[in-house]
């Protein structure tokens, strides 16, 4: 065989792209409340209870019963991105990058909802008065649950179940948004994974995500992000979905009623040619929302330590 044949080689010619794994939490738009709106700010009304008054004689004043009226605000947030196509590349590549690139931008807006979404679980949210006046509410101490040195534990659960039952939040509609270190705490406990407990098959699977147990819908959130996304902000990647500080993760119990998201435009996605850009290629995508937690009884956070 001639010596020189490898000039002869050719590259293999590909026409599939293969994205980097990375977190894609469709499911937690579902676990709030949504309601489209026209405007750059959102208010969430909200009713107080009241006691009835005993009635003692006959034909006596009716008795008043004040209720109380308060708001909480969503400010909302305009999001895009946008990837480009030279036509001059075009005639280069095998492969048309158009749908990927699409996918990947609607990715990043359902990662950047979740985001906010937690973001709204946990920060403060913003009372509003009859004046416009406005306050930062932060959830109550009583709302939380401490790390205590432990992981994920079926006390922990057990806790923030407790928590919500007490103050009256209804058992449909709850979820819980746990991590990945979580759900390895939970796959050690026999109540999770014996038969003769629950019908999880959560061995079988590996995992309790998607799963109906403790009277919440198991959400897991991974921190998958791409290395490129690292390294086009200096080695800083994206800030976790679930918050964490140190070795502390914050995952949380929640009723549906208890967040709101209000959309102001839905995620739009476009695929235009640019003329002032040689004729390129351009896949946009434009969105704005923005969430507040709307009852606090409705939420519990619960730290976990994910070193032990």
């Amino acid at each position: 065989m001639a010596q020189t044949v490898d000039i002869s080689f050719v590259p293999a010619l590909q026409d599939t792209i293969v994205s980097l794994f990375s977190e894609d939490p469709a499911e937690i738009r579902s676990t709030v409340r949504v309601r489209m709106i026209t405007g750059k700010t959102d208010k969430w009304e909200r009713l107080g209870g009241v006691r009835l008054t005993q009635v003692t004689t006959r034909h006596q004043a009716t008795p008043h019963t004040p209720m109380t009226h308060s708001a909480r605000l969503t400010t909302l947030n305009d999001f895009a991105g946008s990837e480009k196509l030279d036509k001059l590349d075009e005639v280069k590549m095998m492969v048309d990058p158009k749908n990927e690139y699409s996918q990947n931008l609607q990715r990043a807006y359902r990662v950047e909802m979740a985001f906010r979404i937690t973001e709204a679980l946990d920060g403060n949210s913003i009372s509003v008065d009859n004046q416009d006046a406005r306050s930062n509410v932060a959830l109550p101490a009583s709302q939380t649950i401490a790390n205590g040195g432990t992981g994920f534990t079926m006390a922990k659960w057990r806790q923030a179940n407790r928590i919500l039952d007490n103050a009256g939040v209804p058992r449909g509609n709850r979820t819980a948004l746990l991590s990945a270190y979580a759900v390895e705490d939970l796959l050690a406990d026999a109540t999770v994974t014996s038969k003769d407990y629950s019908d999880l098959a959560a061995l079988q699977t590996g995992t309790i995500a998607g799963a109906t147990f403790m009277g919440c819908r198991v959400i897991v959130i991974g921190e998958a992000t791409p290395d490129e996304i690292q390294a086009q902000t200096g080695g800083t990647p994206n800030p976790n979905i679930l918050p964490k500080s140190g070795n502390i993760r914050t995952c949380f119990l929640y009723h549906r009623e208890a967040v709101g998201l209000s959309i102001a435009k839905e995620l739009e996605v476009d695929v235009d040619r640019l003329p002032e850009h040689m004729n390129a290629w351009q896949v946009l995508v434009q969105t704005s929302f923005g969430a507040t937690r709307i009852l606090d009884s409705g939420v519990v956070s619960c730290d976990i330590d994910e070193s032990v």
